[in-house]
């Protein structure tokens, strides 16, 4: 039983994780998912609603009382990809590593964007070389902070790198303006983001350069070339490659079917056609509350 509201919290965080998510989506039972909540008193749906309006209804509570690293980079999806912008059209990577570090959120439209959320219960202590790792790929990068914190991290970030406050209602506000950095990205380091099937397309549809290379050397030789790119170049190619993997017509789909909880997860987690699939009908299933 739980004994405490932290206990309470964490116990509702760990509903938003990839596990979770992918036993639902690979089994299509709900219940298989979720059974670390049986038992417990935590909150009464209303009859007869969807296992949906559960992840709902944990996330509101959570986003109320408990603002932990999930309820930012949910927000920042909801708010970006399908307020602002669409997932038609713009692509969402979560926790896509760079260089020495892992971007909590990369969002992918005309440009790209970085977003390094720290909540209230994170420190400063890697930001910098956080911060500079994403430098070298990204056109704008943000530190996603709560209100009280954002001017500290703004003082404390680089003149390049903006601060966003995550204010309690989900709306976000400017501290720090990010200034543009496409013009001097890393090369090498972008091509190292890519996917062989990415770069090779970019080498011979736009370099014009054939590839006929023995397997082992193909990286090598297609990051010869690659190189010979100047940064905006380079940037372009890889913002385009980056839209592409997040915005085909069955990625759309699938997130665009999911609660708002549960869009971030829809798209960190690997999963098969027949998989999201059952994730979707799993999430529309009436759930039985006496036992919960």
């Amino acid at each position: 039983m739980i004994h405490s509201l932290t206990e309470k919290y964490r116990l509702l965080t760990r509903m938003f994780t990839r596990p979770v998510f992918a036993t639902i989506a690979q089994t299509g039972d709900w219940r298989r998912g979720l059974e670390f909540l049986f038992g417990q008193e935590m909150f009464r749906p209303a009859p007869k609603q969807a296992v949906a309006n559960l992840f709902e209804t944990a996330w509101h509570e959570l986003r109320c009382s408990y603002r932990n690293e999930y309820i930012y980079k949910a927000e920042l999806a909801n708010r970006i990809v399908f307020g602002r912008h669409s997932p038609r059209t713009t692509a969402l990577h979560v926790e896509l590593p760079v260089g020495r570090s892992i971007v909590d959120i990369a969002v992918f439209n005309g440009t790209s964007t970085a977003y390094e959320v720290k909540t209230e219960f994170d420190s400063a202590r890697r930001l910098r070389t956080q911060t500079a790792d994403y430098l070298k790929v990204f056109d704008r990068v943000f530190v996603v902070a709560h209100p009280s914190a954002a001017p500290l991290y703004a003082g404390l970030v680089g003149d390049r790198v903006g601060v966003l406050a995550l204010h309690k209602g989900g709306s976000f506000s400017v501290v720090k303006g990010a200034v543009s950095n496409r013009k001097s990205v890393m090369v090498p380091t972008i091509f190292r983001c890519l996917r062989r099937a990415e770069y090779m397309e970019i080498i011979e549809r736009t370099l014009q350069v054939p590839i006929q290379y023995p397997n082992g050397i193909i990286p090598r030789k297609c990051e010869e070339q690659f190189c010979k790119l100047n940064p905006e170049e380079a940037h372009r190619h890889f913002v385009n490659a980056m839209r592409h993997r997040q915005t085909d017509p069955q990625t759309v789909d699938f997130v665009s079917q999911l609660p708002q909880s549960l869009r971030v997860l829809g798209y960190a987690t690997p999963l098969s056609r027949p998989q999201r699939t059952r994730a979707v009908s799993a999430l529309s299933q009436e759930i039985n509350i006496a036992i919960i």
